[in-house]
């Protein structure tokens, strides 16, 4: 008899980063050994533990992308189910304080202007991040 892989009881805390320059949104593209390959989302990722979550975005957008952000308020929050569990995102609005972008972990990025978004193939829990950046015409 094969156990089948229970889905945990609580959702998976990530980050998300909405970073706005010149009126375009920085995304980036899941590299091929990713979940969801090819999908496009914003910067972040998982806290890990004894990490605050604005931690957690400084880091995740440093290994992902090589510069400084920084986290300033919670622009949107999300809960999503995925077929694997569900996820928790805190996406907040941030800035990158030093450095120039370098694709470390990210297949590439992008800078779009908000109206484009929804012709990028994004991940589903992040959907809800962009109709808030179209409703509030940031």
């Amino acid at each position: 008899m094969k156990l089948e892989k229970s889905k945990p009881d609580h959702p998976l805390l990530v980050t998300a980063a909405v970073i706005i320059e010149n009126g375009k949104v920085l995304i980036t593209k899941r590299p091929a050994d990713k979940k969801y390959p090819g999908f496009w989302e914003f910067p972040g990722g998982k806290v890990d533990p004894g990490e605050s979550p604005q931690e957690a975005l400084t880091r995740e957008i440093h290994e992902e992308l090589d510069v400084l952000a920084k986290v300033e308020g919670i622009f949107d929050v999300v809960y999503h189910c995925y077929d694997w569990g569900a996820v928790l995102i805190l996406a907040y609005l941030c800035t990158i304080a030093k450095g120039t972008i370098r694709n470390l972990e990210v297949a590439e990025h992008c800078w779009a202007c908000p109206e484009e978004l929804p012709e990028f193939e994004i991940l589903p829990a992040d959907q809800p991040i962009i109709r808030q950046l179209l409703s509030r015409k940031v």
